[in-house]
Parts: C-alpha cells; structure tokens; sequence
C-alpha cells in the first residue's frame, strides 16, 4: 500500500499546525499550502455528504481529541461515495494534519511513500476509506501500521463499516508476515460466501486478532447508524 522511508533524503513542506473548516465542510488553507500540495488541494475539494451516518467520539478510542474526531467524521462523508482510496496521517490528539493522499488513479490504489521522520514527536493516526466492491475490513497491506514506529491506530472507512486496528510500537517481521499470510488464507476462504465475502472475512480477522494474537494489536468494528 504504502512505501515506509526511515530516512528523509529531501526536505518536505511544513504542513500547517491548524486549520479551519468553511460552511460546506472544505478546509481553510493558506495561499502557501494550495500551492506545494495538489493532493490536499483535490481532497479539499471533495463534495461532502452532510446525510450519511456519522462518525461520533463514542465511535473513536477516549485518546482522540474532538478535533480529530471532527477530522474522521468529515473524512467518511468525503469519501463514502468514492471509487477510489484517499488516504490521511494525522496527530489524533491534536487533529493536525501529517500527509494526505487522493489516488484518483486507474486502480484507485494508495501507492505512495511515507517518511517516519515527520512522526516523530505526534500521536500518529491514519485513516483511509474502502470504497463500495472493496472488502471493508482490513486487507493483508494494512497492517503495515505494525512496521511504523509511531503509528497507533489505522482507521478504515468501509462501505458499510468502520474498522479501528490499534497497534502501538514496532512488532517483529515473523508476526507481521504470519498475520498477513492468515488474511490471505482469511480472504480465499470468504470467496467461496457469494453474496457474505466481506462479512466472513472480516468475522474471521476479528476473530483471529483479538483472540489469537497475544500481543499489543486490538481490531474493532462499528457499523454505521
């Protein structure tokens, strides 16, 4: 999904320490930023629906400040009608904005690089959403959050669910593997559920995460209301 840099070998744009939100749910952004990040720009941009189902803080784990939680809400009625995967990195405690990422590609697939030197310091959160013929739990690529140092919680906006996978600190490359090779097996079992793929799927990778696992990973789901 994406490509973990450790090292930053060219220098980056500061991104802007808060942001405001217009009436029709656009961020505010200096004439500066509009200019160095096209990405954010299109995210911005995109039409958010004020009649789907919220994304309230009883839904979001007591550390995210309401200020992130605002930041989730507006992120799920941005993309819930998506064909394709937008992607943020944000501090979940102070609802500061790290990356963003819109792939309106042919795939519609996240492929982008991340530099772990701009976590340093934040309570690192990402969120990105699956849209509609996608399965809404977690894929085999998304527990790459157990490489990133400083990633806590990756958050998944499904078509109809949402996903939280918290995983705090770095976790060995044997148990990351064998979690993305059990999703693999996970994934060519619901296929044969026509009609119930992603909700076998997802039943066997909460089931599995959370009772198999003996270490600091934890998967939630929340339906929509």
């Amino acid at each position: 999904m994406l490509a973990i840099r450790k090292n930053l070998k060219t220098s980056l744009m500061s991104f802007i320490d808060d942001f405001k939100i217009d009436d029709k749910g656009a961020f505010v952004l200096p004439f500066e930023l509009r200019l160095k990040d096209q990405e954010f720009l299109k995210y911005c941009h995109l039409d958010v629906d004020w009649d789907i189902p919220s994304i309230s803080s009883e839904d979001l784990p007591d550390e995210f400040s309401q200020k992130a939680v605002k930041l989730v809400d507006l992120f799920r009625r941005k993309t819930a009608h998506l064909s394709y995967e937008c992607m943020l990195f944000f501090d979940y405690k102070t609802g500061e904005i790290i990356y963003c990422f819109v792939e309106d590609n042919l795939d519609g697939r996240i492929r982008e690089e991340i530099y772990e030197i701009h976590f340093k310091g934040k309570n690192v959160a990402s969120i990105h959403n699956h849209p509609k013929g996608f399965l809404s739990a977690p894929s085999g690529k998304n527990f790459q959050i157990l490489e990133i140092e400083n990633e806590d919680y990756e958050l998944i906006c499904g078509y109809d669910e949402f996903w939280i996978l918290e995983a705090k600190g770095v976790f060995d490359k044997e148990v990351v593997e064998e979690i993305r090779g059990k999703a693999k097996l996970f994934y060519f079992h619901s296929i044969h559920f026509e009609n119930d793929e992603s909700k076998v799927y997802g039943d066997s990778l909460l089931k599995y995460i959370n009772n198999k696992i003996k270490i600091n990973i934890n998967l939630s789901k929340v339906r929509y209301h």
